[in-house]
């Protein structure tokens, strides 16, 4: 044996048992007396590849490959190196043409990465007829789905890979998906799951905190984000997530400490997210200047649109209507774009309106339900979001005898089992009281120990389309509409984050917020004509002017005693801890009247969207 062969076995026995840094010594040296031997540069470049060193490992392997073509594991190993280095062409061609399961999911990663979606889960379903457990592919299908808001099929393929493998990437994306599909148990059933597997995990932590923040858990989303916080003091999101968190509850003097204790870590490297939380409390404390400077230049690792709704709230505050507007479109325009976006618009929640509409137009027999109640019914505080519902709605909270069921989908689930309001012909005494009977079953899931002969008002104010719907479960259902100026009503849509969701996707645009208003105020004026409900209407602007004269007839209408403690909402607002709707932070404060015909200060923004709100805004004898 020569030198050089003894020295060869002496690099492939060393990279068998392990040793890779005597191996690539000893081959670096003998690769210069013979730089095409296809076994020694196929080793250096699995030893390049083992490091990730894909630009050095690629030429070596070429090489390899070319003196031996047939080795799948060389053809396997150039196509990774090959895509992991972003040259998806030449790896395409690498580990084409076979069915080998490593090299088709060489191909459809390539496919993934280039945008062609359906090959790319072609492929990796292949891959899986013949590798079903490579978690690796089940992971890649569901980001593929998520991408094309298939979400119950990409939820299915994360679990998939996790019943392969754990792995925290995977149980984040599975709780994103789970969020977008509303399996909001599940999520925090997951996320609880993986922190008790890798409890130091502080992006998994975070997103638990999120979890149990959906969940109404805010005792336990709170130990969530200081679990986090204890594992990485110097990590900024958690300090983020947990001070949005305390915004939105209204402790403010909890969040002030957390900014400090934020500061005094010295979390984020710029310190852009915790400029974003002190800007944001400034905003809750007045100092709208201070929080419009630091706002504009907290970027870093901050929710742009987050960023963009509270420059806008600065400014509007300020008075400067032109960058406040602008920075509401940009909020808007960042909330509209994505999957979550797409999926609700594809849901066409103003189609199902404007079906309402007809059925309503057609007179519909089937919409004159006259079967009778099962026990009391529930009265409906309606009307179109931003209203001022959530401000009646605190007041409300403090008659006796009372339950508030705030923002909870009930009818509207039970609408959706019912097949939309064309169902209605279809629906039956017996299926009706069983309907009725879930509707105060799932009251008693959210309201657990509630006296039952205490009055139920149920708060939600979309539920003004839904109208016939709950006429047919109750025909002797009171309605409280609250009506607003549409003008302001359509401008303070458009100013407010939402949650996505399919009526507030139509929000983004003011256009189209406009024909959203058009559309629920038609479908609640016809369903008043043709129904004959029982309505009492009660006015915003009355309510800011003379709360107590605007509330008696009210309190009368539901069958209350007055007392001036319901005059008490900041009272009221302190004792409902969350507030879950986009008008948390008003509530907190004092009555006031500054949005009160706020929407002139944007008549020029607002006026292509004007000749569709000035019909409405005379019929309820408002000018513009």
């Amino acid at each position: 044996m020569t030198s050089f062969e003894a020295s060869l076995s002496d690099a492939f026995a060393s990279y068998q048992r392990g040793d890779l840094a005597r191996a690539e010594q000893i081959g670096r040296e003998l690769i210069a007396v013979r730089p095409s031997d296809s076994g020694l540069t196929g080793m250096l470049g699995m030893i390049a590849l083992n490091r990730q060193a894909y630009a050095e490992a690629i030429p070596l392997l070429r090489t390899a490959l070319a003196g031996s073509p047939d080795t799948v594991p060389l053809r396997i190993s150039l196509g990774f190196a090959l895509a992991n280095a972003g040259e998806l062409d030449e790896a395409r061609r690498v580990a084409g043409g076979t069915s080998i399961p490593q090299l088709e999911r060489i191909v459809a990663y390539a496919d993934q990465t280039q945008g062609r979606i359906d090959d790319a889960i072609a492929r990796y379903r292949r891959v899986l007829d013949g590798f079903p457990e490579d978690a690796e592919s089940w992971k890649n299908i569901g980001l593929l789905l998520l991408h094309k808001n298939e979400i119950g099929e990409a939820a299915a393929a994360f679990e998939a890979s996790l019943d392969i493998r754990f792995d925290p990437s995977v149980v984040a994306h599975l709780a994103d998906a789970m969020a977008r599909g509303e399996r909001h148990p599940d999520r925090q059933k997951l996320l609880r799951g993986a922190i008790a597997k890798d409890p130091q995990n502080v992006a998994l932590l975070v997103e638990l905190g999120l979890a149990e923040g959906a969940m109404g858990e805010f005792d336990q989303a709170e130990r969530a984000y200081r679990s986090a916080i204890a594992a990485a003091p110097s990590q900024p999101r958690a300090y983020l997530e947990y001070g949005m968190m305390l915004e939105s509850l209204n402790r403010i003097d909890e969040l002030q400490r957390l900014v400090a204790d934020a500061r005094v870590a010295g979390a984020g490297h710029d310190g852009s997210q915790v400029d974003f939380l002190e800007a944001s409390l400034m905003r809750r404390t007045g100092r709208f200047a201070e929080a419009l400077e630091l706002a504009e230049r907290a970027s870093e690792g901050v929710n742009p649109s987050r960023r963009a709704q509270l420059i806008g709230e600065s400014a509007d505050r300020l008075g400067d209507t032109d960058k406040a507007f602008a920075a509401f479109a940009e909020m808007n325009r960042l909330q509209g774009v994505g999957p979550a976006a797409d999926f609700a618009r594809s849901r066409d929640f103003p189609g199902e309106v404007a079906r309402t509409i007809q059925l309503l137009d057609s007179g519909e027999a089937s919409l004159q339900t006259q079967g009778g109640d099962a026990g009391p019914a529930p009265i409906f505080l309606v009307g179109f979001p931003r209203s001022g519902t959530t401000l009646l709605d605190t007041l409300l909270m403090n008659l006796p005898g009372t339950d508030m069921l705030e923002e909870e989908p009930l009818i509207e689930r039970l609408e959706t089992e019912i097949g939309g309001t064309a169902g209605l012909s279809n629906l039956s005494e017996e299926r009706r009281q069983a309907l009725i009977a879930d509707y105060w079953r799932m009251v008693g899931e959210r309201k657990p120990g509630r006296d039952p002969d205490s009055r139920l008002i149920d708060k939600f104010p979309l539920h003004l389309v839904r109208a016939p719907v709950i006429h047919a479960l109750f025909p002797e259902a009171r309605f409280i509409m609250v009506e607003r100026h549409p003008c302001d009503v359509v401008l303070s849509c458009f100013m407010a984050r939402f949650q996505i969701n399919r009526a507030t996707v139509h929000f983004h645009e003011i256009e189209d917020a406009a024909r959203l208003y058009d559309l629920a105020m038609q479908a609640w004026h016809k369903a008043r004509e043709v129904l004959s409900l029982d309505v009492h209407t009660a006015r915003y602007e009355d309510m800011i002017a003379d709360p107590a004269a605007a509330l008696k007839p009210v309190v009368s209408f539901v069958g209350a005693e007055w007392d001036d403690a319901i005059l008490d909402h900041q009272a009221s607002a302190a004792k409902r801890g969350h507030i879950p709707t986009a008008s948390y932070a008003q509530v907190a404060e004092p009555i006031y009247d500054r949005a009160v015909g706020r929407w002139t200060r944007y008549r020029a923004q607002l006026a292509p969207v004007l000749p569709l709100l000035e019909p409405w805004a005379a019929k309820m004898g408002y000018d513009i």
